[in-house]
């Protein structure tokens, strides 16, 4: 079974479940796991991003149009 699937079928169950012990178990056990998948970037990603952004309105780095970058990813077949 896919995970689009899966994710929809468990979404009908809970729909019809009243037992709220139970909603609040699947609840927490859905929430942990978000909380793991959660991205952050660190300091050291961020003083990156930050030095590229920069560069990129200081115009010191080289930039392509989508255009280009279509038009190069189309010529990789």
């Amino acid at each position: 079974m896919t995970t689009t699937l899966l994710k929809e079928h468990i979404a009908k169950a809970v729909k019809d479940i009243n037992d709220k012990d139970f909603l609040e178990a699947v609840f927490t056990i859905v929430s942990n796991k978000a909380d793991e998948t959660d991205f952050q970037l660190t300091k050291k990603m961020k003083t990156e991003l930050d030095a590229r952004k920069e560069k990129h309105k200081d115009g010191t780095s080289k930039s392509y149009s989508w255009q280009n970058v279509k038009k190069e990813a189309l010529k990789i077949k």
